[in-house]
């Protein structure tokens, strides 16, 4: 069936065949274990969510270790921008780090205002 112009039985089979990106879809045994976590800590559950970083890695191409996105609320939008971590911006920045990576490299991958 063509939608203006767009064939949506054509992207629906794309979209079915195309291996996610990431999700539960992609790992499966992981999110079944962040489900048990979460669970298992109801309160410091709603602190926090499990996110996709392909935007980042793979489009992007943000090396942690050199970069860290620095966090603001503009006009009801959330905004990150990446810098260099010895860029006078990020030095000195009022923010707190508010995304940790599971590496052990010790860097603050995202810092957000406080």
């Amino acid at each position: 069936m063509a939608v203006g112009g767009f064939d949506l039985e054509s992207a629906a089979m794309k979209a079915m065949k195309t291996k996610h990106a990431c999700g539960p879809e992609r790992d499966p045994e992981f999110f079944e274990d962040v489900d048990k976590l979460f669970a298992k800590y109801p309160e410091a559950a709603g602190r926090y969510a499990v996110t996709c970083r392909r935007l980042e890695l793979e489009i992007l191409k943000i090396d942690f270790s050199k970069q860290v996105g620095v966090t603001r609320i503009d006009d009801g939008r959330i905004i990150t921008e990446f810098y260099d971590r010895d860029d006078d911006i990020v030095r000195s920045a009022h923010h707190a780090c508010c995304e940790w990576p599971q590496d052990d490299d010790g860097h603050c991958h995202k810092i957000c205002p406080e």
